[in-house]
């Protein structure tokens, strides 16, 4: 029973490794916090890392459940989510020249002001979801959801050991969002300006890879 919990959670958590990478997803989220200071920055990544938790163990505990009532396939939650991270690399990359049409003028004013607010709003979605734990993570769970009615003699050891590869996740995901900030501020304004042009459109890629996936999963597209 021991070894067999110890087993689960490297595999869990290099799964979810995989697919959230927190390393790069770090220097990206630079990317969505460019106002922020070093100290909100952290403060944020101790949101998002709760966050990224709870979605999790919502998923992994109830997650199928959910889908089922809804009628809601993985592909659908693939091609929707890689939808909203390809409009969040479209929109950073496009933000130096984007101009308020159309919106609360007052209300984009206050966030400008005061960009605390503004993100802390944001802390669970975009930031959270679809950003840091995407459909990928969400698919992920919901395999290892399904596995334990596989496995019912063990169930709650499996549960047991994703809900620890869970907690280190989070742990990681707090570490290299807080630290991202660290290795950038070594390089030229000009240097990072270009990065996060690059990482921008990188977010726009996994968008795009995202919805691919969904779409070929659902028989779409070959």
């Amino acid at each position: 029973m021991l070894n067999y919990f110890l087993s689960i959670i490297p595999i869990t958590y290099m799964a979810l490794f995989q697919v959230v990478n927190p390393i790069g997803s770090g220097i990206l989220f630079l990317n969505l916090t460019p106002a922020a200071s070093g100290e909100l920055r952290r403060k944020l990544a101790r949101k998002v890392a709760f966050n990224s938790a709870i979605v999790l163990l919502v998923t992994l505990l109830a997650g199928l459940y959910v889908l089922k009532l809804f009628g809601i396939t993985v592909p659908i939650v693939q091609i929707c989510g890689g939808a909203l991270i390809l409009a969040m690399g479209w929109r950073s990359l496009n933000n130096d020249d984007a101009s308020p049409e159309g919106g609360d003028r007052k209300t984009l004013l206050e966030e400008k002001l005061n960009p605390e607010t503004a993100y802390v709003n944001q802390a669970f979605y975009p930031m959270t979801f679809p950003f840091t734990i995407g459909p990928g993570s969400i698919a992920i769970t919901l395999t290892i959801s399904a596995e334990s009615l596989n496995h019912s003699g063990n169930r709650y050891v499996l549960f047991a050991g994703a809900i620890t590869s869970i907690g280190l996740m989070a742990v990681t995901i707090y570490v290299c969002f807080s630290s991202a900030d660290y290795f950038l501020s070594k390089v030229s304004p000009q240097i990072r300006r270009v990065v996060m042009k690059l990482l921008a459109f990188i977010l726009l890629c996994i968008g795009g890879q995202i919805m691919y996936n969904g779409l070929h999963a659902a028989g779409l597209v070959r």
